[in-house]
């Protein structure tokens, strides 16, 4: 069987994706409606290069300015392409629904654990290893992940891949090791911006290790120079595109800020015994004695430390989930810590599982007060759209804008029958995070006249909480239910909201070459440059 050929730590693997996956539906999480902000567009990203298949490999740029032009939350740019790339053969064989993508990634989500399984398999303690890796499922932050179609849960599952492939080759170097290393170190920033901390993992090993001679090795340089070879011209292309989602400045200031944020989430996560036992579990990295043990918390402590010095390098965010790649291995630091408090005394011994029962109540209280996400239903209102045709003005948040956007790609089913656009891009202004906001159509007058000029067929406008997303959705829902337009409102499918669908009550013709253009789109403008 296929399964008995598998590397245990694989099999291990895919039955904690499984548990993932049954988590994130038990918590409510798995809702139709995409509804995070940046779920929407890792949907399109992903269906674009699964619809590119399908069409049959037509020139890329005109593909991406015409798909933006139906589905303007196409952003492959602001994210690198490795994780779509990977996941297009799915995309073009199945063209899964957001819903269906949503599965996939809480299956994914659970994949790190194999890291842990691999780290205790290889000291000889198994069932801790799989013991450790439930654990880690029902960590907060891989519960939440679990719930949203993101890339954290991704670049943490490459980075621990290499970083294991990166343990390999310099216990037994070899071309064959080095370049397999170099190949996953390469897909780490393709699949997200930090997972370029594995940059750093290597140097960080070698001292721990002291294993300086590693240096001399010819392969080890070829597979550096590889890897900047794959990676480089991504980020060359893309980055006037991607700096402006930096919102802070690099220097002491900001690393401050990232080391304090990124300890609150860690301490949100495994709690002040989790983190105790986490640092006791660094002792093995020093301590003379299995060398086994000693060779797992020194990789663990180079992935952990990279982590946390890219995170504060890099002034892209504060968010809890960028540290999501160093979470198996500092909880095998945290296992490894449980293992040496079982060695101390006898009398230790029971305090162990006292200790363990303790790390893990932070998991288990954030998972017994996790809300339900809501549904906008955008599905129904995507295949509203697809199947009456013709310009569509979409409002919301950042995510119901997504969400509906995603829903109507889908739905859509690559025939281009409908376009979607952002009322936050034609009554309003903004960057790309949404900085800088300005109100462009201050009445319903002035937004029926944009809907006249861009030749809109409908509108749908989604009001979280029974809450206007912005200012101009306000003026949106008024012009919306004037004259020349028929309009109902439906409740979300779960959670507390409405829905405005508004449709001209005569046919009207988009003005193609004004949506083309498209001049409320920032990215599109960068990509062109970029190109030129």
């Amino acid at each position: 069987m296929l399964v008995r050929r598998l590397p245990f730590p694989v099999v291990a693997a895919a039955v904690f994706g499984l548990l993932s996956l049954i988590l994130a539906s038990l918590s409510g999480g798995l809702s139709e409606s995409l509804i995070n902000p940046d779920e929407g567009g890792h949907y399109v990203n992903a269906l674009f290069i699964g619809d590119w298949i399908r069409a049959g490999f037509p020139s890329p740029m005109a593909f991406a300015q015409d798909y933006y032009a139906h589905f303007p939350r196409l952003s492959i740019g602001h994210w690198p392409p490795g994780w779509y790339l990977l996941e297009a053969p799915i995309f073009a064989v199945l063209r899964p629904s957001p819903y269906g993508a949503l599965l996939i990634a809480a299956f994914v989500a659970g994949l790190p654990s194999g890291a842990i399984v691999w780290a205790f398999d290889r000291i000889g303690h198994r069932a801790i290893g799989l013991i450790l890796a439930l654990t880690y499922v029902f960590l907060p932050l891989v519960v939440d992940g679990a719930r949203y179609l993101l890339l954290d849960q991704p670049v943490a599952l490459v980075v621990a891949v290499a970083a294991i492939l990166w343990a390999n080759a310099s216990d037994k170097p070899g071309w064959t090791r080095f370049l397999l290393f170099a190949v996953f170190a390469a897909a780490a920033p393709l699949t997200k911006g930090n997972g370029a901390l594995i940059a750093l993992v290597p140097a960080i090993d070698i001292a721990l290790t002291d294993r300086w001679r590693l240096l001399k090795q010819p392969a080890l340089w070829v597979a550096a120079l590889i890897t900047v070879a794959l990676v480089a011209p991504w980020y060359w292309f893309s980055f006037k595109i991607s700096a402006g989602g930096f919102n802070y400045a690099p220097g002491l200031e900001y690393a401050g800020l990232s080391l304090s944020a990124n300890g609150t989430a860690l301490l949100a996560n495994f709690g002040l015994v989790g983190i105790a036992l986490a640092i006791g579990g660094m002792v093995s990295a020093f301590r003379p004695g299995d060398a086994r043990e000693m060779r797992v918390a020194r990789l663990s402590i180079a992935v952990a430390a990279a982590t946390l010095i890219f995170q504060a390098a890099v002034p892209a965010a504060l968010e809890p989930r960028y540290v999501t790649p160093l979470l198996p291995w500092l909880t095998v630091l945290m296992g490894l810590g449980l293992l040496n408090l079982w060695r101390l005394h006898r009398h230790a011994r029971f305090a162990t599982p006292v200790a363990a029962l303790a790390a893990i109540a932070p998991a288990i209280a954030a998972l017994w007060v996790l809300p339900a996400k809501p549904d906008i239903g955008a599905p129904a209102l995507g295949r509203t759209m697809a199947r009456e045709g013709g310009l569509w003005l979409v409002d919301g948040r950042a995510g119901g804008e997504g969400a509906l956007i995603a829903a109507a790609a889908h739905a859509d089913n690559g025939e281009k029958r409908v376009w979607i656009s952002r009322a936050s891009q034609w009554l309003s202004t903004s960057d790309f995070m949404g900085r800088g906001y300005t109100l462009t159509a201050q009445t319903p007058g002035a937004a029926r006249k944009i809907l006249d000029e861009i030749g809109a067929s409908g509108v749908v406008s989604a009001a979280e909480l029974d809450r206007y997303a912005y200012p101009h959705s306000r003026v949106l829902w008024g012009a919306a239910k004037g004259d020349g337009y028929t309009f109902t409102e439906w409740g979300f499918a779960s959670g507390k909201g409405s829905v405005l669908i508004a449709r001209r009550n005569l046919q009207v013709e988009p003005n193609l070459a004004l949506i083309r253009e498209n001049s409320g789109s920032v990215n599109v403008g960068k990509m062109k440059t970029a190109l030129r």
